[in-house]
């Protein structure tokens, strides 16, 4: 695409979301910038223009008829032609899921994924969320530090959504490696000489979802796939089994890896402060703020992105038809002018409710309310169980390398 570089647009050429500068530490990265001056400009290094503004990036969510959703899951390298090839011959199409598609075709898939999708389905996972807590703290030896990504903010939110899914038990170490392959393939920057495996393995994804709808269609469960498929059975036209497939790949990945950066990201946020921690421990009534406030301050999200289908301005800024946009929502989660004192962590902020973590309009999260409720329950449980827990100090924290989801890889604690 020939990006319109006119001198009435911003550049700034040295930010780079895969830069090690901005991977440690985004948010220094942001203070670094004019945002204030410039709250649209392009970025050379990832050829897409980075909107940073609230108010910007609420207007281009509730705006589909502007901008596409196609560009949310696109990889941002060139592929090599073998690994397209796997891709394609595996059923992967560049526009795989809800996430990427626009209406109609969003529209029709969502409709049924919200019928399946329901408050009471959520509102009945809490038992099966407070077990699984309560299973993986009682694994921790207390007299010794542990990493509590890897005993509880990661494995807890894998082993909700795939049982909600229906995905067996067995199967979920793998569909948990098939998902870093696709974090590094849609929103990283791999290397050619790895593309092949991370293809390999997102056929294998896709494959796997399709062969469980077909085994679900004879053999139906208390689960999501088998309310879809029931949905199906009304309509094989309006739903197709190939669809529930697709569903299914978006909500495997989206009801895991983004609820694990979050619980992570809330955990470190509490405990970076002592007397905040200890808050806390003394008041639970202030986590469901806790975790509204860990989505703006040091959101599992930072960027999403969109596509723009006509020529527009954002920002005082001329985006041209066929642009590319870095929706940074870390930013819009920093915006003085929506959220007062934007850099300082306030359990009791009024407004936190407000943040954009999850999209807004159509494309509004669906799975959001589950994500909350297991965060909210693993640190009731984690501060019952642990009201002295501290980090480790002088470790250093590292970040998946992808430009949109964010946690620590493991936060290291004694009790």
């Amino acid at each position: 695409m020939a990006v319109d570089q006119r001198p009435a647009c911003p550049v700034h050429a040295d930010f780079d979301p895969f830069s090690e500068e901005f991977l440690a530490d985004p948010y220094a990265v942001m203070a670094s910038l004019p945002l204030d001056e410039t709250p649209v400009f392009y970025a050379s290094a990832i050829d897409y223009y980075v909107v940073t503004r609230y108010a910007d990036i609420e207007a281009i969510f509730l705006d589909p008829e502007t901008f596409s959703a196609g560009a949310a899951q696109l990889p941002l390298v060139k592929l090599e032609p073998e690994a397209t090839e796997i891709l394609l011959a595996g059923g992967h199409r560049p526009q795989p899921s809800m996430v990427s598609l626009d209406p109609p075709a969003h529209t029709r898939l969502r409709r049924p994924t919200a019928r399946a999708f329901t408050p009471r389905r959520v509102a009945e996972m809490e038992p099966r969320v407070r077990a699984t807590v309560a299973e993986l703290l009682d694994a921790i030896e207390r007299s010794e530090p542990f990493d509590l990504v890897e005993t509880l903010t990661f494995p807890l939110p894998a082993t909700i959504v795939f049982s909600f899914m229906g995905v067996p038990e067995e199967d979920y170490a793998q569909l948990k490696e098939w998902c870093g392959h696709r974090a590094t393939l849609a929103w990283g920057r791999p290397p050619a000489a790895e593309q092949v495996e991370h293809a390999t393995s997102m056929a294998a994804y896709r494959r796997y979802l399709r062969e469980l709808v077909a085994r679900k269609a004879g053999d139906r469960a208390d689960d999501f796939a088998s309310a879809l498929l029931a949905i199906h059975d009304e309509d094989p036209e309006a739903l197709s089994q190939e669809e529930i497939a697709s569903i299914l790949f978006s909500l495997s990945f989206a009801g895991h890896e983004t609820t694990n950066y979050l619980i992570g990201n809330l955990a470190r946020r509490l405990l970076e402060d002592p007397a905040r921690w200890d808050e806390v421990v003394a008041d639970p009534s202030l986590l469901p703020g806790a975790v509204e406030e860990t989505l703006r301050y040091d959101t599992s999200v930072p960027a999403w992105r969109r596509i723009a289908k006509r020529a527009t301005t954002l920002g005082g800024v001329h985006i041209p038809e066929g642009a590319k946009l870095f929706l940074w929502l870390a930013a819009s989660g920093r915006d003085a002018s929506v959220f007062p004192k934007p850099d300082v962590f306030d359990l009791r902020r009024a407004n936190a409710k407000r943040n954009l973590a999850f999209g807004k309009g159509i494309h509004f999260c669906i799975g959001s309310a589950l994500g909350k409720l297991e965060a909210q329950l693993a640190l009731e449980e984690l501060t019952r169980r642990f009201p002295r827990l501290r980090l480790v100090e002088g470790q250093q924290l590292e970040f998946h390398p992808n430009i949109s989801f964010r946690g620590p890889l493991a936060l290291w604690v004694r009790a």
